[in-house]
């Protein structure tokens, strides 16, 4: 590498001496600033794992720490970069790696204001992933999580009164605690946001997608796919109605503790009750459990499955250091997360999976990101992400959606049925109902988060106008009455987690 660098050195043109200054940018200051960024960016990886693997104060503690230093460097490198004549460089590796290094982002605040937004985050994430509620038919005992447990409700309950119970209990224990926490991340990212050039943060967390006409596209693109979920959501209400008679209206909106997930953002959980030719389904999910697959093994099958396609084996830390399951012994985040280190070994996935259909999805689109790390790991840290996060994204779901083909379910032996129309539709139907609602439910994420970030929404009207762009887009309603002392979009984890929404 070192060779490399020196060669690389010695073709440097002579048009990077554009400065006013007449200092020189080459190579050899974005790799001393490489060299530095990799250190930092490591030691706050491995401060934010064993934060989110192990929910203590004393690693929350550890993990401010580093991000403030990792946060004083991108300040300290920015007004480096900053002195430098720009225009007029040549070489468009040296251009792009500069512009991104000027681009600050919540970095731009004071240590004190930046310490604090990611502390909010923070909380927010613990109290989405360690709220606990009682149980339906044993209140006194409290010891429900979201995974398993309430996820699981979700999946296998058929009672609705259960269903609506833990759906009130849920957002009872998590949305009130971070409202007004909610409130200060809104004001910090919007001050960040305006210290940076912006009129608030909605417009800089579009920043990556260099379209100034994205958020029209997005509203195309949700035009366009508006009669497909119409027809989705019709559908799947008539075969609630079947199920749970009156309390589903067959023109008003579905209520939302009945499509198998606790957000009603994907409708796998009642792709079984639902499917269109139930005599020609065979349960992905039962196929697993009879053949004793773990979670493991199916992670092996997806390394298997890219290697196949000619993309690269997993590393030794990935076997190694990954969680795939929840522990036990400790409190962790679920959501699932995948981690370049920026060493060039360490790559690791986190999440808590089961070894069923979703959990086969899931290992299969996160081993994707993982792939697009092994690609660029020779890059320099700045150059080490996606075009933006939804190519990123769009990556692990191709390979996903790949994997859940009938042909190569039966190649596995976890499809044994003959692969005739009935069964092909039964297949693309649970794969619609995995990512058809998620649009959905992501465009109206999207537009609330964008109107409260804009100020068109107001605190006072939080949950309104929440449940205003449910009711529109997604076509569903809550059980019971809800009021601004509920704060139902903080029970979404995209919305708390201050990553792009848009993936």
């Amino acid at each position: 590498m070192f060779i490399s660098r020196i060669f690389l050195l010695l073709l440097v043109p002579s048009c990077l001496r554009a400065s006013k200054s007449g200092q020189l940018l080459n190579y050899d200051v974005l790799y001393e600033l490489n060299m530095k960024l990799q250190g930092l960016v490591h030691q706050q990886k491995l401060a934010a794992w064993d934060y989110e693997t192990n929910l203590t104060d004393f690693n929350l503690e550890r993990k401010l720490n580093v991000d403030l230093k990792l946060a004083s460097f991108q300040k300290e490198a920015h007004l480096n970069i900053s002195r430098y004549q720009l225009n007029s460089i040549s070489d468009i590796n040296i251009q792009r790696e500069s512009q991104l290094y000027l681009q600050l982002e919540e970095e731009v605040l004071s240590p004190q204001k930046y310490r604090r937004l990611k502390q909010i985050i923070s909380e927010m994430i613990t109290i989405y992933s360690t709220a606990k509620i009682c149980h339906y038919n044993n209140p006194s005992k409290c010891d429900l999580v979201l995974q398993p447990d309430i996820e699981d409700i979700f999946s296998e309950s058929s009672s609705e009164a259960e269903l609506a119970y833990t759906w009130i209990q849920r957002r009872n224990a998590v949305g009130p605690k971070c409202r007004n926490l909610f409130q200060e991340y809104v004001q910090l990212t919007n001050e960040a946001a305006r210290m940076n050039g912006f009129a608030d943060a909605s417009e800089y967390y579009l920043l990556e997608y260099t379209d100034e006409c994205i958020k029209e596209k997005l509203k195309h693109y949700n035009r366009r796919l508006r009669p497909l979920y119409e027809q989705l959501h019709a559908y799947i209400r008539s075969k609630l109605r079947k199920k749970y008679g009156n309390c589903i209206s067959e023109t008003a909106p579905i209520p939302a503790h009945l499509l198998g997930d606790i957000s009603a953002q994907k409708w796998g959980g009642i792709g079984p009750i639902t499917l269109p030719y139930p005599e020609a389904f065979e349960d992905l999910s039962e196929n697993l459990k009879k053949q004793a697959y773990t979670i493991t093994d199916i992670a092996r099958l997806a390394e298997d499955f890219h290697r196949s396609l000619n993309l690269s084996k997993m590393p030794h830390s990935f076997w190694e250091k990954s969680i795939f399951t929840k522990s036990s012994d400790r409190t962790m985040t679920c959501h699932p997360s995948v981690w370049d280190f920026c060493d060039g070994q360490d790559f690791r996935l986190k999440a808590c999976l089961k070894a069923d259909r979703e959990g086969f999805e899931a290992v299969h689109h996160w081993m994707g990101h993982i792939q697009y790390f092994l690609q660029y790991q020779s890059l320099d840290v700045k150059m080490r992400s996606a075009a933006n996060d939804a190519l990123f994204d769009a990556v692990g779901g191709a390979l996903s959606i790949a994997a859940l083909s009938l042909k190569h379910l039966k190649r596995l032996g976890l499809f044994h049925g003959r692969i005739d129309r009935k069964a092909d539709i039964n297949n693309l139907y649970l794969l619609a109902l995995s990512k058809i609602p998620l649009f959905r439910s992501v465009y109206v994420a999207l537009s609330w988060k964008w109107k409260v970030l804009s100020g068109k929404v107001k605190p006072e009207n939080y949950n309104l106008q929440w449940w205003k762009l449910v009711e529109k887009y997604q076509g569903l309603k809550p059980p019971v009455p809800r009021s601004e002392k509920d704060f139902d979009p903080g029970t979404i984890y995209e919305i708390i987690c201050g990553d792009s929404i848009l993936k």
